[in-house]
């Protein structure tokens, strides 16, 4: 049972070590009350509710290369603990992504907060088993009611800890690109972070076979690239097949996620470094996250959760129609109209929608832009006033969330769709 709670009680010990280090620390009267947590950001409150906090995520496990290497001591005492001296796997080693977050409602919380947290664990490049070992029965009585606590209590404290070992924590910098893909993968309102890697948990195998467990080493999936089928199709639209490039995506069972839901999609075609399959017609345009889940048939016949991948992110681009009605003088030669755009796929009634308009041709060709109303609901059609343009036709684009629609080109190779004209 103490592989099983390997990764949880790593995550425990960091919560709990950031706990511990506000006690003690000034920082903690400067902010005032301040709770730390290990949830997902889409669960904590912000804005209006938003309080001075520390979030501990797990956003991501990935297989560690180097077990072929881990002293036989370690695997021989590894084994020993878990009374298996001859496994049939090699150990399975991991490495665990943090996503760390500071939040604060009040001017320079959220930066006191963060900067005290890397401070604290730059000062504790290594957390060892006897550190693990006392972290773990303290937490384990303070607060009996948790599911930690309580999973805790069936196994040995201090086996645990010295099967885990000594981990290693190194923070991982992103560049922006990568912090805003894994936060729009997130769905939820960015604040100061930063990410860490604590390596390495090593897990392993049992031979005893009353526990029932289909067991079978890990070999996680990674996505490297999601893009559009042909280099010709440069943006991802609604309708079209979405194609998912990687390493080791082929699983026993293999479905893919979009975003956070729980619905698994069955692809068109999996290989060992390529997925395919056509967009949902129910994704809204946006920035979207993508992963592939492995399954796999157990003992019972039941299916279960083998292990997912990295979440990749894709802009996801509206198609558009586009004619305009109600055209009007409004003096000195400029008119007022209303633009009707239909949308494939539809329009979320929380989504910001902005229309863009290009004049074509012209000595000095004039560029406009109108935000539309928010919508009440869904829709696949938002008429858009516009006023004071100069008569004309237009390119027509359309930005969704920030996802804008592509245009078509002529012969020539030349934007010429879709357009409006205004006379």
């Amino acid at each position: 049972m103490s592989n099983v709670l390997s990764i949880a009680a790593v995550t425990a010990v960091l919560k709990v070590l950031l706990e511990n280090g506000l006690v003690s620390d000034p920082i903690a009267a400067s902010v005032g009350d301040v709770i730390v947590t290990a949830l997902p950001p889409d669960r904590i409150s912000v804005e209006a509710d938003e309080r001075a906090q520390i979030n501990l995520f797990l956003y991501q496990v990935t297989q560690n290369r180097n077990v072929d290497w881990v002293s036989q001591e370690f695997r021989s005492r590894h084994s020993r603990i878990n009374g298996n001296s001859r496994s049939a796997t090699p150990p399975l080693a991991l490495d665990l992504h943090y996503l760390l977050t500071a939040y604060g409602a009040k001017d320079f919380q959220a930066e006191l907060l963060l900067g005290y947290a890397m401070h604290l664990l730059h000062k504790t490049p290594a957390i060892t088993s006897d550190i693990i070992e006392n972290t773990l029965i303290n937490a384990s009585t303070t607060n009996t009611s948790s599911a930690f606590s309580q999973a805790v209590a069936s196994v040995s404290v201090s086996d645990l800890a010295e099967q885990i070992g000594q981990i290693k924590l190194t923070p991982e910098f992103f560049n922006m690109e990568e912090t805003s893909k894994l936060w729009s993968a997130l769905q939820t309102h960015y604040r100061p972070s930063a990410t860490y890697l604590a390596s390495m948990v090593l897990i392993e195998s049992s031979n005893d076979k009353s526990e029932n467990f289909y067991i079978m080493p890990l070999s996680q999936p990674n996505i490297e690239q999601v893009i559009a089928p042909t280099k010709t199709e440069q943006m991802i639209v609604a309708g079209t097949t979405l194609v998912i490039r990687g390493k080791r995506l082929r699983g026993d069972i293999t479905r893919v996620r979009f975003g956070n839901t729980e619905t698994l999609l069955v692809p068109q075609e999996v290989k060992e470094t390529q997925v395919s399959l056509l967009v949902p017609p129910d994704l809204y345009a946006s920035v979207q996250g993508v992963q592939v889940v492995h399954l796999t048939i157990g003992n019972a016949g039941q299916t279960n959760h083998l292990v997912e991948s990295n979440v990749a992110a894709f802009v996801l681009h509206p198609t558009i129609t586009a004619f305009v009605t109600q055209v009007e003088n409004s003096g000195d030669n400029l008119r007022t109209a209303e633009i009707t755009v239909k949308f494939q796929p539809k329009v979320g009634k929380t989504q910001r929608v902005v229309l863009l308009l290009n004049e074509v041709s012209g000595d000095n060709p004039v560029a406009y832009s109108f935000l539309a109303a928010p919508p009440t609901q869904d829709t696949d059609a938002i008429t858009i006033p516009v006023k004071n343009v100069k008569p004309g036709t237009y390119i027509v684009r359309v930005r969704v969330d920030g996802a804008e629609s592509p245009l078509q080109k002529n012969q020539l190779g030349e934007y010429d769709s879709p357009q409006v004209t205004i006379l």
